[in-house]
Parts: C-alpha cells; structure tokens; sequence
C-alpha cells in the first residue's frame, strides 16, 4: 500500500468522481487512470490490489478473475465492460452463490433459503409474464396499475419484488436489480400482485439470483466508478 489510512482527495476538475476504498481505512478519489500489474491508478494516486477480483455490472451480470483496466474499459481474461457499465469491483473473497428460482404470481413470498447480510452484493436477472387482475406483465410490472392493497403497494402489478429478512421493508426489483442487501435475513422474493392470494394470478418468472461478499474483510479493496 502507497498510502497511509486517511481521505485522498485527489482534483477532478469538476469530472464525475471514481472511488476507491481500501479494507484499512483509505480513500481515494478521483479518475481511475488504469488497473494493471496488482496496482490501481485514481488521479496519478497508486493502490496496490489482490490478484482477483470481482467486476459486478449494472446490468446484473458478474465475472471474475484478475482485473486489468485502461481507456474506461474493464478486463478480465474474455469479459470486459465500459467502466460507465460497472456497478462496483471487490478485491478480495471473489465467491459467489448463484441459483435460478420459479416466482410464482400465486404463491406470494418465496423463500429462496440464501442468508443474506446487511451490505452483502447481489444481483436479480428476471423473465416471463404473468397475469394479475390488471392484465399481462413483465417483471418491470404494468406501468399504469399499482394498488394500495397489492402485495408491496409500492411497486406496480406485476413486478418483480424483494425482501431480506421478514421485517425488512420490500425493494421493487423489477427485470434486473443490482446493489447491497438492504438488510440481514433470507432473501424472499414475489411477483406484486394486486390482491395477494386471489386465484386470477397466474404464471412464472424465472429469477437468477447472484449473491457475494462486499468487500469489507481484511485487505479488500473497492472501487466505486462514477455514475458518467
């Protein structure tokens, strides 16, 4: 490590800001510059990394292996994705759990058995169609119907809808979701369906859930690209 365990705030000249966070404490920010040789470039600010990581993107997908970065594009062995693509990148413990579910409109909460941990990365890639009493939907859900008295009446008839844990507020999910468990508990799953439990609610949709660490254990690094 270049740097002791303090905020590096390196000048961005009013460019959208990368991060990047080290396990001890360190934060730079900046313009990532390049990922190569186990060393990250923010702002002409080094960071030595781990050999491996983890390259989580904003459209659901994950991969993984040694990580290798330059002209905003992100490597690893055949996968590569535009840094504006890149949800978040974890150094560290690279293990992921993933698993492939059948949601029932009918069935209400599904409970898929993955422990999740408040901060832990996962990702929801979800198809197919289902019938609710407002008509078809995707699990983006039917744009125009939500109810006070749905399932989560927050979200519209039809989508796809998440929970950690059973006290822990529902997330509408829609198609694709990637971010940080919003809480600790089994992660459960539903399509929103206007009344829960009524029998005009039919169909599946698929859901593949991925789930890994957050980088937080001793020596991961994080980085954190800016929303360009």
């Amino acid at each position: 490590m270049i740097l002791s365990s303090f905020l590096v705030l390196a000048s961005c000249g009013g460019k959208p800001v990368d991060v990047l966070t080290v396990s001890d404490g360190t934060v730079v920010t900046g313009q990532l510059q390049s990922i190569s040789s186990g060393k990250a470039v923010v702002s002409g600010v080094t960071v030595d990394i781990p050999p491996e990581g983890r390259v989580w993107c904003k459209n659901g997908s994950t991969f993984a292996g040694v990580i290798s970065a330059s002209d905003g594009v992100i490597v690893s062995g055949t996968n590569s994705a535009p840094v504006d693509s890149v949800y978040i990148v974890v150094w560290g413990n690279t293990d992921i759990h993933n698993e492939t579910f059948a949601v029932d409109a009918a069935h209400g909460w599904l409970n898929t058995g993955i422990e999740m941990q408040e901060g832990e990365m996962f990702s929801l890639r979800s198809t197919g169609t289902v019938v609710t009493e407002t008509g078809t939907a995707t699990p983006q859900g039917q744009e125009k119907f939500s109810s006070s008295v749905s399932l989560v009446p927050g979200a519209t008839s039809g989508q796809l809808v998440f929970r950690t844990g059973e006290i822990q507020q529902p997330v509408a999910a829609g198609s694709t979701w990637v971010g940080k468990s919003p809480g600790s508990g089994v992660l459960m799953l539903a399509v929103n369906v206007p009344l829960e439990g009524s029998e005009e609610s039919r169909g599946i949709y698929a859901v593949t859930v991925t789930a890994g660490t957050n980088g937080t254990g001793s020596g991961s690094v994080v980085f954190y690209p800016a929303d360009r």
